[in-house]
């Protein structure tokens, strides 16, 4: 399964929107995407450090469920918030031909903002 910036944006965006840090964001909250790919997409931010997550799997079922953004989370999300920082980073990436990594984005996004002051 290939990551899927769009998403990663988005789950942050929708845990840092959660009024109370102790309660779960479930897969099916996030809309557009099967519970699977928002799963996996919830371990690799774990796995990342950008959110604290939890397996909530069963033998039958893969599951994940994210609690919080940590503190790197929190930096990561205030370079992509903006939707015009999010789109140049994304066009300049592409222009580019770059791989959209996270050290990619990071700087391009941090480039992006600079350039806007």
């Amino acid at each position: 399964m290939q990551r899927n910036w769009d998403l990663i944006r988005r789950i942050l965006l929708k845990l840092e929107e959660k009024a109370d840090p102790r309660s779960l964001l479930l897969p099916d909250e996030i809309t557009g995407f099967d519970k699977v790919t928002v799963s996996y997409h919830f371990k690799l931010l774990h796995n990342a450090q950008l959110i604290e997550a939890t397996s909530t799997s069963t033998p039958e079922q893969y599951s994940y469920s994210a609690i919080c953004l940590t503190w790197d989370g929190h930096e990561f999300l205030d370079k992509v918030r903006n939707d015009s920082v999010w789109n140049k980073v994304k066009g300049t990436v592409q222009s580019k031909s770059l791989d959209l990594s996270f050290d990619v984005i990071k700087q391009v996004a941090t480039a992006t903002i600079s350039a806007m002051l």
